[in-house]
């Protein structure tokens, strides 16, 4: 029988957008967070609030996790109270927080020792495509336990792609963010310089998803972008700071180079410093306007580039 009750750890930007879509598609949700504002925000929408990850598990044949790091999600599954304290012997795990591919396939491995299941499907998508169904789910796992989450995957997911064993979801997603990365700083410098040059950024953007540089971060922050719309964010500065460590970390485990990643994160960094954490990553365009002596337009945030 098809699994209807899914258990949930995480409810913030991701979590919240994966949990609409699953209520909207007539799953149970069983939901967990350390904030009480998002369990109520849980509850508000329709899904089942408990008191820890434990109970969720216990519940729930299939738990998602979605949470800010790898540590943080082995906390949630081996700390006290954790998810192996409920987790039964046909249990999947499902790891969406972006970790490093050695945490998830030792997730995998300490799971295996209880019987219980992993696979980590890193999600390609910011929470606002995930809220629409269109996020891609790249999946690392045993291909049985792949085929039984792609039906829980399926509402936020426009597609789901088994990419092979444990980690390699995570390590799929790590590039995936490289280059969507490095996509969304050349929109955001495209349209400063459009706008040095006294070109209608707007119309300028069209003229971008038209041409031969059209890339997915010009949907996905374009707009945003041209409308300065940072304060209800689909992906926050803080986040990408974050995935742009692992990235950079893997880089310099395997020798790989990493010029463009390591620049723009310099950029990233200075963002952080000057109170933008919290907003919307198509701020970034912000930082690059500062730098070319355009006054920021940014909401009061306190200190800002160029300031």
């Amino acid at each position: 029988m098809p699994v209807r009750e899914v258990g949930l750890v995480g409810l913030g930007l991701m979590g919240s957008a994966m949990s609409t879509r699953l209520l909207a598609e007539g799953f149970s949700v069983v939901g967990y967070d350390v904030a009480g504002a998002a369990r109520e925000a849980h509850q508000a929408r329709g899904g089942t609030v408990v008191t820890g990850t434990a109970e969720v598990a216990s519940r729930c044949p299939v738990v998602i996790l979605s949470l800010p790091n790898g540590q943080v999600s082995r906390e949630a599954c081996f700390g006290p109270g954790g998810i192996v304290e409920g987790v039964r012997d046909d249990s999947i795990v499902v790891e969406t927080s972006t970790v490093l591919p050695r945490e998830a396939e030792a997730m995998a491995a300490d799971l295996g020792k209880l019987d219980a299941h992993f696979a980590d499907a890193a999600l390609s998508g910011h929470s606002e495509m995930v809220g629409r169904g269109e996020a891609l789910g790249m999946v690392g796992g045993d291909a049985a336990d792949v085929a039984a989450v792609e039906p829980i995957l399926d509402p936020f997911c426009r597609e789901v792609m088994h990419v092979g064993g444990p980690g390699d979801g995570m390590r799929a997603k790590i590039v995936v963010n490289e280059i969507l990365t490095i996509n969304r700083f050349a929109v955001a410098e495209g349209l400063v310089l459009a706008e040095k040059l006294g070109v209608d950024v707007a119309r300028m953007l069209e003229v971008l998803r038209a041409s031969a540089a059209y890339s997915k971060a010009m949907d996905m922050w374009g707009d945003r972008m041209v409308e300065r719309r940072y304060t209800e964010p689909a992906s926050r500065v803080d986040s990408h700071s974050k995935d742009a460590r692992l990235t950079i970390q893997l880089g310099r485990e395997h020798q790989a180079p990493m010029l463009l990643t390591t620049q723009i994160n310099q950029v990233v960094q200075g963002m952080l410093a000057n109170g933008m954490a919290e907003l919307d990553n198509s701020s970034v365009v912000e930082a690059l306007r500062a730098l070319a002596g355009i006054a920021p337009a940014l909401p009061d945030v306190g200190a800002r580039p160029g300031s």
